[in-house]
Parts: C-alpha cells; sequence; structure tokens
C-alpha cells in the first residue's frame, strides 16, 4: 500500500496511509492530509491514484511542491523512496511497501484522514496494532565513521528510524563533497541494526567495494563509499566512548520548520556598499575572508541591518541571507559555498533566531568544523544550548548599540590575527 511519511514537519514520523483515488494537501480543514505550516498553501498539491502508485500534482501553491529538491511545474509520478518536500519547512518520503515500525499511522480515504481505530486523526498509536522497533543495547551505539571525506574522523551516530545522507541541507548527515549527490543513500533502522540503500545517486554507493543494487543489512565494520571521494565505517561504540565525541546527526524534529537560508545582501540602506552578491557566478574562494552573520530574519531592521553597516565600517567582509530566493538552485549553491567558507560566525541569539532549524544546523557546521563563533545575544534565552554556552558571548545594549558593535568589532579583530 502506497504511503507517505512525514520527515519534517509539524508531527514528524506521522504515516499517512494512502488508498483514495484523489487525495489533497494543505492547511486548510477540507484537504484529506491537513498539515499545519505557514509554508503550506490552504490548497498545496494533489495526489492522483495511477494504478499502483500516485501522480503528484501542485495547486498553485506560494512555496512551491518539490520531489528530490526539484520544483514540480507539471504532474510528476512518484516512485518509492521519493521526497515530496512543501515549501521549505515540510518533507514527506513516499514508500509503496511499508514495513511494520511504531510511528502513529493515518489512513487516507475518501472523507479524510482517519486513524488506525476508524476515528479522527490520532497523534499516538492508540493501541493500534504495530511491531516495535528494538533499540540497539543501551550501552552500545550504532555508527558511522568518515575514513575518508571533507571531516575524516567524525562520527555519526545513528538512532533514528530512517537517516538519510546526501550533499541537500535537508539531510540527516549532510556531506559536503562534490561527488555526492542531493540525496545519495538511506538507512533504515532494523531489529539488529541498519540497512542501507542507494537513492538513485548518481556516482553510485558501494559497499567493501561492490555497487549497492539493492537493500543491504549493515555488519559492524562494513565499508560504505559514496562515490570516488567519500568513505564511511559501519562501526559499534560503548556509550562512554561516543559520548565524548560531537555527533553531525540532525534528527528528523531538529530538521522540522527550518525558516531561513543564505541569499544576497541588498538593502537600500546600504546599497552604495560593496557587499558579496549571493547566489550563482561565485569563484571558489570568494567568501573565505567572510563573517558569517546568523540571525532571524524577523529582526533585521531592528538589528541585524545597522549591525552590518558597522562591521563594513570596520572594513570587515560580511555575508548574510536576506532576498534570495529559498528553494531555489542559487538559494542551494550559496549556503553550501558561504557553510565551507566563511571563516568566522557572529549568531545573533534571540528566541527566534534559535527557534530556527536553519540557524541550528549553520553554527553546528562550524562548531563541527572548529571554525570561530561569536554568540551576540539580542534577548536573552533561557536555557542557552550547550554548544552556544560554551562559547564567549556579547550582550546587546539596546541603550548604545554603536557601543555593543564596536565591542564585537574588537573580538573579530583579536580573533583575526
Amino acid at each position: 500500500m502506497p504511503r507517505l511519511i512525514m520527515r519534517r514537519g509539524p508531527t514528524p514520523g506521522v504515516v499517512y496511509e494512502l488508498t483514495a483515488g484523489e487525495i489533497t494537501i494543505g492547511r486548510g480543514r477540507k484537504n484529506h492530509i491537513v498539515i499545519n505550516d505557514n509554508e503550506v498553501s490552504r490548497e498545496h498539491c494533489r495526489l492522483v491514484r495511477l494504478v499502483d502508485d500516485y501522480e503528484l500534482q501542485d495547486m498553485n501553491s506560494v512555496n512551491g511542491t518539490f520531489v528530490n529538491g526539484l520544483r514540480v511545474v507539471s504532474n510528476w509520478m512518484l516512485q518509492p523512496g521519493m521526497l515530496v518536500e512543501l515549501g521549505d519547512s515540510i518533507t514527506l518520503e513516499y514508500e509503496r511497501t511499508p514495513f511494520s515500525d511504531d510511528r502513529p499511522t493515518e489512513f487516507i480515504s475518501p472523507i479524510g484522514v482517519i486513524s488506525g481505530n476508524g476515528t479522527k486523526p490520532i497523534a499516538s498509536p492508540n493501541g493500534a496494532s504495530s511491531t516495535t522497533v528494538t533499540e540497539p543495547e543501551q550501552e552500545i551505539r550504532h555508527c558511522l565513521m568518515m575514513t575518508m571525506g571533507p571531516t575524516v574522523g567524525r562520527v555519526f551516530f545513528l538512532s533514528e528510524s530512517i537517516i538519510t545522507i546526501g550533499r541537500d541541507l535537508a539531510n540527516d548527515i549532510i556531506v559536503q563533497d562534490p561527488e555526492v549527490s542531493r540525496y545519495h543513500m538511506r538507512l533504515r533502522r532494523t531489529k539488529t541494526g541498519y540497512t542501507v540503500e542507494d537513492m538513485g545517486s548518481t556516482n553510485g554507493t558501494y559497499i567493501n567495494g561492490g555497487m549497492l543494487n539493492q537493500p543491504y543489512n549493515l555488519e559492524v565494520n562494513d565499508v560504505i563509499r559514496l562515490g570516488t571521494m567519500v568513505q564511511l565505517q559501519y562501526i559499534q561504540q560503548k556509550s562512554e566512548e561516543s559520548d565524548e565525541r560531537v555527533s553531525n546527526t540532525r534528527t528528523t524534529t531538529e530538521a522540522a520548520r527550518d525558516d531561513t537560508l543564505f541569499t544576497s545582501f541588498m538593502n537600500p540602506i546600504a546599497a552604495q556598499r560593496k557587499l558579496s552578491r549571493l547566489g550563482t557566478g561565485l569563484q571558489p574562494g570568494a567568501l573565505e575572508n567572510h563573517v558569517f552573520i546568523a540571525y532571524a530574519r524577523d529582526e533585521w531592521e531592528s538589528v541585524i541591518a545597522n549591525l552590518i553597516l558597522s562591521l563594513q565600517d570596520a572594513g570587515l567582509n560580511v555575508w548574510v541571507d536576506q532576498y534570495l530566493v529559498q528553494g531555489s538552485d542559487d538559494w542551494r549553491a550559496a549556503i553550501e559555498q558561504a557553510l565551507l567558507e566563511c571563516w568566522l560566525m557572529v549568531i545573533v541569539v534571540s528566541p527566534n533566531a534559535l527557534a530556527s532549524n536553519y540557524v541550528k544546523m549553520e553554527y553546528r557546521h562550524f562548531i563541527n568544523r572548529e571554525k570561530p563563533i561569536i554568540p551576540l545575544i539580542h534577548h536573552p534565552v533561557s536555557p542557552m544550548p550547550p554548544e552556544l554556552s560554551r562559547q564567549r558571548t556579547l550582550m546587546y545594549d539596546a541603550a548604545n548599540p554603536r557601543k555593543t558593535f564596536h565591542k564585537l568589532i574588537f573580538e573579530i579583530m583579536q580573533l583575526r590575527r
């Protein structure tokens, strides 16, 4: 039976079993699948049954419908393993052959969403029969260790039921290498560990030297190669040993509702200044002397714009993400280049900023690569994320912003020496 699994969104892990001939998805209550998220239009997209699978149609949504990162502009026939994105914050995975797990299930009938026990939508299994996936023993963790690639020696801890690996920022494990596809491979949790399968990658997935053509049950010390330049080893670690390392694996919940990525800074108040044109056309290395600014977009006028002008007055190159169209190819290319090349990050801390999972991804990327970060506390957050609380912070003085910016510039200059 075909189904959709919510990987990012307000209810991560929920399964929608698809049975009706036509299914609509949107924010409005009349849809068969209702998703309450601001990125989702009232009537966002439609699924039409064709034999064993479904054809996806966008319904003139504001923020777009995407399949494996490509915008849907005409009818798109779904195949198992494809990822459907609604705007920037919702990701659904399409499957035809379900496997037993402990996630809540909703059946889509012609009259709407019906839970497994015949009632309205549910938020938990509610007693419905299901097979619970056995967790690995508490003292042992399943991991992937990068033995060749951009972050050799990094350990990725595996705990989610489904984990995707690729170059795109929507993946659970992000590997920034040209030979890695946007959505390269997928891991599925089993009772004994994980299976691995290729997601139609361009350069292929290999297990112990052989090309992966079908799902494979991983065994300890198996070597996974993505293309020719990235290699991961499947290992097990004791909890005490694992806790000493920092994981770069994002959970499904952490990946939900990301609200801001990279764009160009072309604000009228600074039109005369020399700013980086972010998008396509930048040469490799063009952002190596830039300071990355991470922030909440709704605080642009109140603090961010003046902060950037002050940094530029001090002769610093800055990189921000205010106006590029989210989800476009330029947008994705810009974030990849800025993450790799900017040497320092200033994160303007506020509840709104830390609620953005893209902001979380950004500062974790810097921390994982041991790049310097300066948290500027615009509005205090309690508790502060542990990763940021260990950094040297500056408090924003609303009564005297210039003094705050001068302190920040001094800190940046000290780090630059």
